[in-house]
């Protein structure tokens, strides 16, 4: 996969999946952030998948098991595991689910 640093621009190949700790081998700018993923919404600076940890720095790195490099084919398309029907019911019922007793 291709990758350009959003900071500085380099592009370089990569054959892993990006890891949590990765950077930039020209500018050391962390690819694995929101502002890179393609689950990130720049218009609602927020995250599309309700069910993430909160993240306070979007551009800072991140351990977000959702991450997907922006411009990367979606986890489907790769071949990934994606939730079931039921497993991705329950979570959008958990939302609603009052966590107090």
């Amino acid at each position: 996969m291709r990758i350009r640093c959003p900071k500085c621009g380099t592009e370089w190949e990569k054959k892993e999946r990006i890891g949590f700790r990765d950077e930039c081998p020209e500018c050391a700018a962390y690819i694995h952030t929101c502002a890179n993923c393609r689950h990130y919404d720049p218009a609602l600076k927020d995250c599309r998948i309700p069910t993430t940890d909160p993240v306070h720095d979007r551009q800072g790195q991140n351990f977000c098991e959702e991450f997907e490099l922006a411009g990367s084919p979606p986890a489907a398309d790769r071949g990934e595991a994606r939730p079931s029907a039921d497993e991705a019911r329950r979570r959008f019922e958990d939302l609603f689910r009052d966590s107090k007793p």
